[in-house]
């Protein structure tokens, strides 16, 4: 047990306002982190040990008032959404889904399951980077936030954002209603690729913490036969049906990637057909809904200023706006997908004809922590909400990344994983201190 006297003797990098630090995690409490992600969940820790993510051997520590307002920016986005207060869009060919098949929560007209909101720190606050209707990694975040409060003796410590009374029996409670829903039924859970994704600690966490049966169903081996989905475990006999599918795949990988819905050879199921006793649970059509394309139309501090690239691009045409005080992204790009850091005029001619699937927001500065290694480190705040009726539950987790400066002056921000698969980086639990 660390005590409080003890953290404090550890390096603290306090953000300007005092609102959130970046500290070392002790070295003993960071190996049983690692130890036990790796023997529970799977996890690879780096890539000396074959994995594409890394644990943080550096957590972060932010107010209940930075929550707060996390919160609160959240909550003035469903309010919108809600109202109706957003544009509408059109939804591609293969993504409309059948009302009867979406669970009540993503059949109220905006609503979702599942949502993802990222946040970037700057001397100046908060500002948001983007946002998205998938659940990234709750389930083993919290479960980190839960490990490393419960090393440290101090009672004003909470590991989830929405309250400091949430506990965990709560957080798994919500998760195991929208998942199983009210007869805790058993759940399919999938993606492409499943078993080689670099977040498949996130489906073994999701088996091992949740008190219901949760099946791991790679997207090759689930298909449609007489208006029902089945799964096929390879080397079985027979096909289990499915009534209950948990969807992990990004709208991304899905249409840049794998060609849906053209590739019917590929895809035996589809989103947008009736199927009989069936519940999508986070169906993709939300990641259309709940996207980057609503960035242009927030109204809120901690919203950079962002356009239509549609509207402007004759604008940096003409040199009102700098290409390089912008990034420019694909609406319902992921992962680094449709992300263009450095645009160009090359980039405008490249995107032409499609110029209207893409915003261009200004690029933000972020605060620089210097740390104890000697290292220049960048925060992105992640807050992960869960909804079900009228609960809404939130874990905090963060990305820290790194600075790259240029010999011409030029500063660069890496946040990905990918780009920060060593030591001092990586996926970072998150506390909130009262």
């Amino acid at each position: 047990m660390i005590k409080t006297e003890q953290l404090n003797e550890i390096q603290k990098t306090e953000h300007p306002n005092q609102d959130i630090f970046l500290q070392r995690i002790p070295e003993e409490v960071y190996t049983e982190m690692v130890t036990n992600f790796s023997k529970d969940y799977q996890f690879s820790n780096g890539e000396e040990n074959g994995g594409n993510m890394r644990i943080a051997n550096y957590f972060v520590g932010i107010s209940r008032k930075l929550a707060n307002d996390f919160v609160s920016f959240i909550r003035e986005m469903q309010h919108k959404l809600t109202e109706g207060r957003f544009p509408q869009h059109q939804l591609p060919p293969g993504f409309k889904p059948v009302p009867r098949n979406l669970l009540a929560q993503e059949k109220n007209g905006n609503g979702f399951s599942f949502g993802s909101f990222d946040l970037a720190v700057s001397d100046i606050g908060l500002h948001n980077i983007e946002f998205q209707a998938v659940a990234t990694y709750p389930i083993s975040a919290a479960r980190l936030n839960r490990f490393l409060a419960q090393k440290i003796e101090n009672p004003d410590i909470s590991i989830f954002a929405d309250s400091a009374s949430t506990t965990w029996e709560e957080f798994k409670k919500i998760y195991q209603r929208i998942l199983g829903g009210r007869h805790q039924e058993e759940v399919y859970l999938t993606d492409i690729n499943l078993h080689s994704q670099k977040t498949n600690f996130e489906f073994f966490a999701t088996q091992k913490e949740l008190d219901i049966s949760v099946k791991l169903a790679d997207r090759n081996d689930i298909f449609e036969s007489e208006n029902r989905l089945y799964h096929q475990t390879p080397g079985s006999s027979s096909p289990s049906s499915i009534h209950r599918l948990y969807n992990r795949i990004l709208l991304s990988d899905a249409i840049f990637d794998q060609h849906y819905p053209v590739d019917e050879e590929s895809w035996k199921f589809r989103f947008d057909c009736r199927y009989d006793h069936l519940k999508f649970i986070n169906h993709p059509s939300k990641q259309f809904d709940i996207s980057k394309r609503l960035s242009p139309y927030i109204k809120h501090p901690f919203n950079p200023p962002c356009f239509e690239l549609t509207e402007v691009l004759p604008l940096f045409e003409k040199g009102v706006l700098e290409y390089k005080d912008f990034v420019w992204k694909h609406k319902w790009g992921a992962a680094g997908k449709g992300l263009f850091l450095s645009p160009s005029p090359a980039t405008a001619t490249e995107l032409q004809g499609i110029t209207h699937q893409y915003i261009a927001q200004k690029k933000i500065a972020y605060t620089t922590f210097k740390t104890d290694d000697g290292q220049e480190k960048i925060i992105e705040l992640r807050f992960m909400t869960a909804h079900h009726q009228d609960q809404c539950i939130i874990v905090p987790m963060a990305r820290i990344g790194h600075v790259v400066r240029t010999t011409d002056g030029s500063v660069f921000y890496k946040i990905h994983f990918a780009d920060n698969n060593q030591k001092g980086y990586g996926f970072s639990p998150v506390l909130i201190f009262e």
